[in-house]
């Protein structure tokens, strides 16, 4: 009895013992050598405050991941997504579906912007792809946990192609 009370309180106040993963297998604080040690390979670049990780998965999608430390503690990540399509609508896709599985993991977004440029394709939703890609269009969503903000973010120019990238980044925990 006393066993299956203790697992109730345990249930009902919540383990603080191991804080839950606030990205991947990470939770924020880790250090830089935690953080080596649970990703299991060699950064292909390493600066005083990144680790750079290539050929990394975001469910379905090729990326590649930058983690940001401050004072050698995990503070941020992005995700920048490495796949390049031939047809501009394909990024533009692309994102929808990124957009689902961060509102199916999150719920819907706190914020949801897009920034026309120039109103081109404004009214023509199978042209978005190359709205983006000419620099009319930029969009970006955003979601918020107890303990995270995550940005989905897309933007192009038409000598650079598609940059699509989704950033991870700690709340601040001063209560001001």
């Amino acid at each position: 009895m006393l066993l299956v009370l203790l697992c109730l309180f345990f249930q009902l106040t919540g383990n603080t013992l191991q804080p839950e993963n606030d990205l991947r297998s990470l939770h924020w604080g880790m250090s830089r050598k935690e953080v080596q040690a649970v990703e299991q390979t060699v950064p292909f670049r390493i600066t005083d405050t990144t680790l750079h990780y290539r050929q990394r998965w975001f469910y379905n999608f090729p990326a590649s991941v930058k983690f940001a430390f401050v004072n050698d503690q995990l503070a941020g990540a992005l995700y920048i997504f490495t796949d390049r399509h031939v047809r501009a609508q394909q990024h533009w896709d692309e994102y929808q579906t990124l957009l689902k599985t961060l509102s199916d993991r999150y719920g819907p977004p706190s914020g949801d912007y897009w920034s026309w440029n120039y109103p081109l394709y404004k009214n023509r939703p199978e042209r978005y792809g190359d709205a983006v890609l000419l620099s009319h269009l930029s969009r970006s969503s955003i979601w918020e946990t107890a303990r995270t903000v995550v940005t989905l973010e897309m933007s192009g120019k038409p000598k650079e192609g598609i940059y699509t990238v989704i950033s991870y980044a700690k709340k601040n925990d001063d209560k001001k």
